[in-house]
C-alpha cells in the first residue's frame, strides 16, 4: 500500500502495546524532508518506543508507518531496504569493539550496499574529517572518549547516505563536557537540512535547532507547536509543569 501524502514520514494512528500496557496510542503525525523533530518529555512516556516503531525495531501493535509513500508495516515490505535510508544512532554507541573505525564504518556500505571498499573508505574519510576525527580511522573504539564514539555512531549512519536520522537520546550517556561535540555535528546536519527525529532531554538544543517540538506523556502527543511559541506560551497543563522542572 502507497500514499499520496508528501510527507517523508507519515504516521496513521499508531498503536504499541507491550502484553497489557499500552505505551503508544492512537499517533498520528506527519514528519516532512528537513524537518527536525524534537520529542520531549518525562521518562516512559513512550518516545523512545515511538522512535523505535518507526524503522520497525518495535513492532506497531495497530496503525500504519509511511515511509517514502510505502507502508512499511504491511509484512510484504522489505523493512531491510528502507531501514538503509533511515540512520539511526542511540544512547549507547553500539559499535564493534574488534574493529578498527573504518572497519565500523564501510562493513555495512560494502555488505548491504555493494559499495567497493575504495568508495566506501573514501567516504567514511570525508565524513571523519567532518567531525573533527580524521586521525582516527585506524584506532579501536576503546581508545576513544564516550563524545568521540557518539560522533562515530552518527557518521555510521551517515555512511549508508540516509533520507532521514532517528536519534535516541545520543547524549544521555555522556559525561557533561562531552555533550556538546556531539550536539555541534547534529546542529551541523540541522543547517544542511537533513530530516531528523531527535528524542532528547536538551532543551536548548530543542529550542535552538527544532523546527518542531513535540510534548509526548502517557503515549500521547499532547502538544506541539515551533520552539518559540512551543517554550514560551505552552498550553497543557501537563506540559507546563513539565516545562517548569527542567527549564
Amino acid at each position: 500500500m502507497t500514499t499520496n501524502n508528501d510527507a517523508l514520514i507519515q504516521v496513521q494512528h499508531l498503536g504499541k502495546s507491550f502484553d497489557r500496557l499500552d505505551v503508544l496510542k492512537d499517533i498520528t503525525v506527519d514528519i516532512h524532508k528537513g524537518d527536525v523533530v524534537c520529542v520531549i518529555g518525562p521518562s516512559g512516556s513512550g518516545k523512545s518506543t515511538f522512535l523505535r516503531c518507526l524503522n520497525r525495531l518495535e513492532e506497531p501493535s495497530s496503525g500504519k508507518i509511511f515511509f517514502e509513500g510505502v507502508d512499511i508495516t504491511d509484512p510484504k515490505t522489505d523493512i531491510d531496504r528502507h531501514r538503509q535510508k533511515m540512520g539511526m544512532v542511540f544512547q549507547q554507541f553500539n559499535l564493534f569493539p574488534h574493529m578498527t573505525i573504518m572497519r565500523n564504518l564501510t562493513i555495512a556500505p560494502m555488505k548491504l550496499q555493494g559499495r567497493s571498499q575504495r568508495e566506501a573508505e573514501e567516504e567514511a574519510r570525508k565524513l571523519l574529517d567532518r567531525v573533527g576525527l580524521g586521525d582516527r580511522a585506524n584506532s579501536y573504539p576503546s581508545q576513544l572518549s564516550g563524545g568521540q564514539k557518539q560522533r562515530i555512531a552518527i557518521v555510521r549512519a551517515l555512511c549508508m547516505r540516509p533520507e532521514v536520522m532517528l536519534f535516541d537520546e545520543p547524549t544521555s550517556a555522556l559525561d557533561p563536557e562531552m555533550v556538546g561535540e556531539v550536539l555541534n555535528v547534529m546542529r551541523d546536519l540541522a543547517r544542511e537540512r537533513m530530516t531528523m527525529v531527535v528524542v532528547t532531554h536538551e532543551m536548548g538544543f530543542a529550542r535552538e535547532v527544532a523546527t518542531r517540538v513535540m510534548f509526548m506523556d502517557g503515549g500521547y502527543f499532547l502538544e506541539e507547536n515551533a520552539p518559540a511559541k512551543f517554550f514560551a506560551n505552552p498550553r497543557n497543563e501537563r506540559l507546563k509543569n513539565f516545562l517548569s522542572k527542567v527549564l
